[in-house]
């Protein structure tokens, strides 16, 4: 899906005040981020190292894992379709709802899809070859344990699960599955650095797994598919990880309060979550009329989630910002349940 992704303000000519489509960290990329971009700009001008290496390596070490076992990627977009292309023609079961790009990679690849209820994944029996889990789960916050992702590796062992892991640093309430890398050949672990970091636009995520599946993931690679500046933003970030990690727990009390407030307002029901983001349950199924009237009236942009396999227009998803901000949508709010 080329469009109706989450944050399309790009097809508005407005200064929003307030972005709420997007589950990136809220204040933005950090200034010493930023500087260190910019000293680095003239490096364009040279064509970045073909697969990353420098940075695969810093990856590699933070993680405890071999660099053989780390696959640097244009974001985790990138990861979906590459990984996919391994799976040509084979059966993958997908958790919905969830980001479309797993679905759409797939297609690509000829691959047969069934679906299951993400929020029932332990309740499912697997017979394909290839399944797609993420965790937390875009759009709802729905998380899964370790210890729980682990009794799936061990129940299925002829089954590779694809553990989407791009919002993992947004919740506490679960740990990444990279310690299982130890003792199953059948987990493939896809990260960002594109959300925690605010840095989209720069498309920069990668692929934790085997040193098998990584040595074939690499033969089908393209080369320079992680442009120069991204790498310097990985290196930078690997370098000063504590230094420019931002304070998760602050963003997720702020969550947490939206929600609950929200929750209380005439013909909205929050679904909650241990995230920064949230599926909000419309009385009537006019998700997109509310997306539009928050745009053209209140300069406040939402996710309409009604393009999710398993939602419709009931739903939209709200990415919490700063108490400032989260205000001015509850006003928004307040007033089109009194229209």
């Amino acid at each position: 899906m080329i469009y109706g992704h989450g944050d399309d303000g790009y097809r508005y000519a407005i200064d929003f005040k307030a972005n709420f489509s997007s589950n990136i960290w809220h204040e933005g990329i950090s200034e010493q981020l930023i500087s260190h971009l910019m000293e680095q700009l003239p490096r364009i001008a040279n064509y970045p190292t073909p697969n990353a290496d420098v940075l695969t390596k810093k990856v590699a070490e933070y993680h405890q894992l071999n660099p053989s076992q780390v696959v640097m990627t244009n974001g985790a977009t990138e990861a979906f379709y590459s990984i996919t292309h391994l799976f040509y023609t084979k059966k993958v079961a997908i958790g919905i709802p969830t980001f479309s790009e797993y679905e759409d990679a797939c297609l690509r690849s000829a691959m047969e899809i069934t679906y299951y209820n993400r929020a029932e994944v332990m309740q499912s029996s697997f017979t394909e070859d290839l399944v797609f889990l993420c965790n937390p789960n875009n759009p709802d916050g729905v998380s899964t344990t370790i210890v729980a992702i682990e009794k799936l590796l061990s129940s299925f062992p002829n089954t590779t699960f694809i553990i989407d892991e791009a919002y993992i640093d947004f919740t506490v309430g679960i740990t990444s599955c990279v310690p299982l890398l130890a003792h199953y050949t059948n987990l493939i672990i896809v990260r960002s650095l594109t959300k925690l970091f605010a840095i989209p636009g720069l498309r920069l995520g990668y692929i934790l797994c085997s040193s098998d599946i990584g040595e074939k993931l690499q033969q089908s690679k393209m080369p320079w598919t992680v442009n120069t500046m991204a790498i310097e933003a990985g290196k930078y970030i690997y370098d000063n990880y504590q230094e420019v990690s931002p304070n998760m727990a602050t963003l997720l009390n702020y969550s947490k309060v939206l929600q609950q407030q929200i929750d209380a307002i005439s013909g909205f029901t929050v679904i909650p979550s241990e995230t920064n983001y949230f599926l909000v349950r419309l009385e009537h199924p006019n998700a997109t009329a509310l997306k539009e009237y928050l745009i053209h009236t209140h300069q406040l942009l939402i996710r309409d989630a009604s393009n999710f396999r398993g939602l419709d227009g009931h739903y939209i998803r709200i990415a919490s910002q700063d108490p400032k901000k989260n205000e001015l949508l509850l006003n928004a709010l307040h007033q089109w349940s009194k229209q």
